[in-house]
């Protein structure tokens, strides 16, 4: 394996691994393990445990929310809200490692490490989704309605596999192409409204 390929693998195993059972869980040791590398390898291309989460998840967040961009662009305005969602949605629902880690750094993660990755990976996504929101409403507006959207479908993602067991609730309450659809009316309305409000 080429040196970039090596640090690929250990990025990827790294997820992996701690998607499934959690950053106190999974060694330096394991990750090697995971790749077949001597543990030594891993210190070549990080400087230890935390410096590999912390690229781990910025190797994760950046390349999966990197369509995100290409995708606005092709899109019209007016469409650029269903787009979004179901584009975060199927992300969300697709693909486990990314939603977990996702999960995790929003119940573990420390200031320090959310702040880092607030500012090198999430701040060019959350400002497309926030292009979303009202123009002509405040920086302040603009902010929590893009905190919203995500909130929403976010939520929507996590109850997914409760919702059946609800009174009134089916399986395909679950299924992303339905939540799409819902959350991208439920999202239209609330623009329509706060837009007849002024």
């Amino acid at each position: 394996m080429e040196p970039t390929d090596t640090r690929t693998a250990i990025l990827e195993a790294a997820a992996r691994l701690y998607a499934d059972l959690g950053y106190s869980a999974v060694s330096m040791r394991d990750v090697a393990k995971e790749i077949g590398v001597a543990p030594a390898n891993l210190y070549h291309h990080f400087k230890g445990k935390e410096d590999l989460i912390r690229e781990t998840l910025t190797h994760v967040f950046a390349k999966k929310t990197a369509p995100l961009a290409d995708i606005f662009t092709r899109t019209a305005s007016s469409g650029q809200l269903e787009v979004f969602v179901d584009f975060f949605l199927r992300l969300l629902v697709e693909d486990r490692v990314f939603f977990r880690l996702l999960v995790r750094e929003l119940l573990d993660g420390g200031g320090t490490r959310l702040q880092e990755l607030a500012h090198s990976v999430l701040e060019r996504p959350f400002s497309l989704v926030s292009s979303l929101a009202d123009p002509e409403g405040s920086e302040d507006q603009r902010f929590l309605t893009t905190v919203s959207m995500i909130g929403i479908i976010l939520g929507h993602v996590q109850l997914a596999t409760l919702l059946p067991y609800l009174p009134g609730g089916r399986p395909d309450y679950g299924d992303p192409s339905v939540l799409a659809q819902h959350i991208s009316a439920v999202l239209r309305r609330a623009f329509y409204d706060a837009a007849k409000e002024k």
